[in-house]
């Protein structure tokens, strides 16, 4: 069913979680940083140092839902999966649609929806949200 993992650990089994959109973010190149330039009165344009290009980190916003049986699940699963956020170093995200594992850290989460409300006859507590991530290249 859903296969992404955090650290080893199945987002749906372990956290009752599921990324929704965005990991395609996971995949853009991060943006170069200004080069060094020197600008000669005597020369037309300019010099640019391009030896050792650097870049400013990768960040990515996954929007995920956390849907879980009741209250109890849900937090079971909201406060093991943002444990395992907290954790020192970086953190193992596998994104099986990519086949591939991102390192990344924590940086913040946004936009926290509570949709069980606007769902009629539907007994599973279902959250939003968005998690911004720095990604390792």
């Amino acid at each position: 069913m859903y296969n992404d993992k955090l650290n080893n650990k199945n987002l749906w089994t372990e956290f009752h979680c599921v990324i929704q959109t965005n990991t395609a973010e996971l995949l853009t190149f991060p943006e170069r940083k200004e080069s060094l330039t020197n600008d000669w009165a005597e020369e037309n344009g300019k010099e640019y140092d391009l030896e050792t290009p650097k870049f400013h980190d990768k960040e990515a916003t996954l929007k995920c839902l956390f849907i879980a049986e009741n209250e109890a699940k849900f937090w079971e699963g909201y406060n093991a999966f943002f444990a395992e956020w907290q954790k020192s170093g970086w953190q193992n995200l596998y994104i099986d649609d990519h086949s591939k594992t991102y390192q990344c850290f924590y940086r913040k989460t946004e936009n926290f929806v509570k949709l069980t409300k606007r769902i009629k006859n539907v007994s599973k507590i279902i959250v939003s949200f968005e998690i911004n991530l720095v990604v390792s290249e």
